[in-house]
């Protein structure tokens, strides 16, 4: 089957647009049920030309049922990004939601916060998706509490890490066979990375997965998302070409700083060198200088032994 890679934020949008896939691609990452979801009017695509990077967010509203049965209300902020990370920009925001009340049954409140950050770049730890989580502990007994409080609940959050650039190819789990979508390995021509051609013969896939599948494949015939596909990836290649000449001016800076090290390294070494030189110069003098004494102190021991010899000859006569 021929779908398009949800890695383009085009497709990722064309595909999180449907409501009942957006709520299973959140609910299998979070891992608890979702009741309700409604789409923010807050879509953004934010690009920066120093950091060469392009962060794409989507925010829902959502009533998520925990593992105890209470229901409760958050918002839900999806970020990606295919380039280097930009730690402020994510940050940014985060913020942005959390100065952001909402409107709640005629009230304005904060509502928790769950971001999930879906990255094509590889972070230090190798784990596929992470969850990056919070408890609530007694300092004084060391007890983990499982009560929870909404004021401390709307002040910190938990989130979500997925490293696209990390996915494998098994499929045991609903998570992996969610995920799988986002394999890279799927790409058939370099060409055309925006098509991958996904093995749909895998008896474990379900109707869920089968349903995102659908909804790519006519993402991939789309001549809309197509046309958008190709001003992304004109824009990428811009940001590439940018980034590779930055690296060059960048190698170039080194290249002169390295030389200018080289340079005071010699001269350092010159003057290490004339320094030695006026070292033993100095070392020559200071020995000189111990030999005149020396030859200052048996004069005067002369001297004297002049002068006692002419006081007996004198005593003589």
């Amino acid at each position: 089957m021929i779908i398009a890679n949800p890695i383009y934020d085009t497709v990722f949008k064309f595909l999180m647009e449907d409501l009942s896939i957006a709520k299973t691609i959140i609910s299998v990452i979070i891992g608890e049920e979702i009741v309700d979801l409604s789409v923010k009017p807050q879509e953004e695509t934010t690009f920066s030309e120093k950091y060469f990077l392009t962060v794409f967010r989507l925010d829902f509203k959502a009533i998520i049922k925990t593992a105890d049965g209470a229901e409760k209300k958050v918002l839900i902020e999806l970020q990606k990004s295919k380039n280097s990370f930009d730690l402020q920009r994510f940050r940014h925001y985060l913020g942005k939601n959390y100065s952001t009340p909402d409107d709640l049954d005629g009230y304005r409140i904060s509502l928790p916060i769950v971001p999930i950050y879906f990255i094509g770049f590889p972070l230090s730890i190798p784990n596929t998706v992470l969850k990056i989580g919070r408890r609530y502990e007694d300092l004084s007994s060391g007890e983990i509490l499982n009560q929870k409080d909404e004021f401390i609940e709307s002040l910190s959050h938990d989130s979500f890490v997925v490293q696209i650039s990390k996915l494998h190819g098994e499929m045991k789990t609903k998570l992996e066979r969610i995920l799988s979508i986002f394999n890279q390995k799927w790409i058939f021509d370099e060409d055309k990375k925006w098509l991958l051609q996904y093995d749909e013969d895998n008896k474990d896939l379900d109707e869920e997965t089968r349903k995102i599948l659908k909804r790519l494949s006519i993402a991939a015939e789309s001549n809309e998302v197509k046309d958008r596909i190709k001003a992304e990836e004109t824009f990428d290649d811009s940001m590439d070409r940018a980034l590779r000449m930055k690296e060059i001016v960048i190698e170039e800076k080194e290249a002169v700083i390295e030389q200018k090290e080289a340079v005071i390294e010699q001269k350092e070494a010159v003057i290490e060198q004339k320094e030695a030189v006026i070292e033993q110069k100095e070392a020559v003098i200071e020995q000189k200088d111990i030999e005149l004494k020396e030859k200052d102190l048996k004069l005067l021991e002369q001297q004297k032994e002049l002068e006692e010899l002419r006081k007996l000859l004198s005593k003589k006569d």
